[in-house]
């Protein structure tokens, strides 16, 4: 799905400053690189909306009233989607594929991710903000059979038959495993749509149940998964804490994830560790 450019575009400025980024920048790898990474350290992966009970809403006024005017953060629909409409504002060319998770997985899972494809001097790049787990904190050039790295972490692309696409990372031990696989066919707005509710709907849905909250900044990776908080330096896990109530959860969400806690967050984490919410 490429998105069209809306013809209002108030909220173009407004995006950029949530991103910290002065002016309208120049189409360039360069920018691509500082968009993207500053939409991983300030536009959180979070899922509170389907904690809640909601599904999440990918018209474009949606998307910018919570993630810009309300600050909050979202998951991969929500993210990615912005982030391509927003480059494509720009002047980028840009298009969301539809993903099979792998990470963590016995076999493919069902299309319920999304990445972001951006055609720089006719060279694609992977460009990806919405992945909760740990995917790449740059932009990667999609070249097949040699490491892309990004902060000192080595990802891979690769083709598989009846896959497409495969990303890879190389774990601390030097291992590789999947993270998730993807194809180059048309991808509609619809595509968009069933997945979203396939992942947010289904009462056995781990974002039903349990939160999740990720951001990357500056080679590292902060995670909140149910009740435990942990933080990473490229491959390597350096700080793993379980908090203990609701009120260090929401502390945690204030202070490594710039979330604010109102009602609807303070239900949805009352509700995760109503479930056990071990990370």
């Amino acid at each position: 799905m490429t998105p069209e450019t809306p013809t209002d575009t108030t909220w173009l400025p407004e995006w950029l400053a949530r991103l910290e980024i002065d002016g309208q920048p120049p189409v360039t790898r360069a920018t691509l690189e500082d968009v993207t990474r500053a939409h991983l350290a300030r536009i959180p992966f979070e899922n509170l909306s389907v904690l809640g009970g909601d599904v999440p809403s990918l018209d474009l006024g949606s998307l910018t009233r919570k993630l810009i005017a309300q600050r909050r953060g979202g998951y991969c629909f929500e993210l990615n989607l912005l982030l391509c409409t927003g480059l494509c504002a720009l002047g980028f060319k840009a298009r969301l594929l539809m993903a099979r998770v792998m990470r963590n997985r016995p076999e493919p899972g069902p299309r319920t991710h999304c990445v972001v494809i951006v055609t720089i001097e006719g060279t694609e790049h992977l460009v990806d903000v919405g992945f909760g787990g740990p995917g790449p904190s740059a932009p990667l050039e999609m070249l097949r059979d040699t490491p892309l790295v990004a902060d000192g972490v080595a990802f891979r692309l690769d083709d598989r038959p009846g896959l497409g696409t495969v990303l890879g990372r190389r774990s601390a031990s030097g291992d590789w495993s999947d993270l998730y696989a993807f194809t180059d066919e048309v991808t509609a707005l619809s595509d968009l749509q069933a997945g979203n509710w396939l992942a947010a709907t289904p009462p056995g849905s781990l974002f039903r149940q349990t939160l999740v909250v990720a951001r990357q900044q500056d080679g590292r990776r902060y995670t909140l998964e149910g009740t435990t908080f942990r933080e990473f330096h490229g491959t390597a896990l350096v700080r793993e804490t379980s908090l203990l109530d609701v009120i260090a959860v929401l502390t945690c969400l204030q202070d490594m994830f710039g979330l604010t806690a109102d009602p609807t967050l303070t239900q949805a984490v009352v509700k995760s560790m109503a479930h056990g919410g071990a990370g």
